[in-house]
């Protein structure tokens, strides 16, 4: 008798197994078998306009260290909104783009945010550049990271954030802060990785 009755522990422990392989079966797997087992997910959380003067010359010789560095942008305002915080871009950074040795130009921007309540929020934002075919223009792919005060903000320096960014005419009209041939806007939207 009791080879027949089943323990509580043997039925769930049961009922787990069933549900991992029905999700399991519910996933696709590619031809080389992975299965995204956790998929990422993202939230968009902030639109940051920064507005640039024209670029400076680093020097008559570009090559560095770290490769070829021609220019650097510098940063002169700018502002962000979302749904958890607004405020301006504080004039006085920079985006200092180089070209690696192998030829993959890297975006690396650092500069300050101030929120509407007065907070200073450390921005360093570095990433890629990818050449875009079809209409000449270039996809950046950013991975910003922010240092700030213990407060309403903090939870800046407590996730992971991915970005994207557009400039030029790409930034929609109404965002544009640009005055003028020697300023220059650049889109940024920053989506929190989850």
């Amino acid at each position: 008798m009791s080879d027949s009755i089943l323990s509580r522990r043997t039925l769930l422990g049961a009922s787990a197994g069933v549900a991992a392989a029905l999700t399991a079966a519910a996933r696709p797997a590619s031809a080389s078998g992975l299965v995204d087992l956790d998929p990422i997910k993202t939230e968009l959380v902030m639109n940051l306009v920064v507005t640039c003067s024209t670029p400076q010359p680093m020097g008559p010789n570009a090559e560095a260290k770290d490769g070829r560095r021609d220019v650097i942008w510098p940063i002169i305002g700018g502002r962000f909104e979302g749904p958890k915080l607004k405020g301006k871009v504080v004039p006085g950074g920079a985006d200092f783009p180089v070209t690696r040795p192998d030829g993959v130009d890297v975006v690396d921007a650092f500069y300050r945010l101030q929120a509407d309540d007065g907070t200073l929020i450390i921005i360093h934002n570095v990433g890629l550049m990818y050449p875009q075919a079809d209409d000449g223009r270039y996809v950046f792919r950013l991975s910003p990271s922010f240092t700030t005060v213990k407060g309403p903000h903090d939870w800046l320096q407590k996730s992971l954030f991915l970005a994207t960014l557009v400039y030029g005419d790409a930034v929609p009209e109404p965002m544009r802060l640009a005055k003028g041939p020697d300023e220059n806007d650049r889109l940024i939207q920053v989506h929190r990785v989850f």
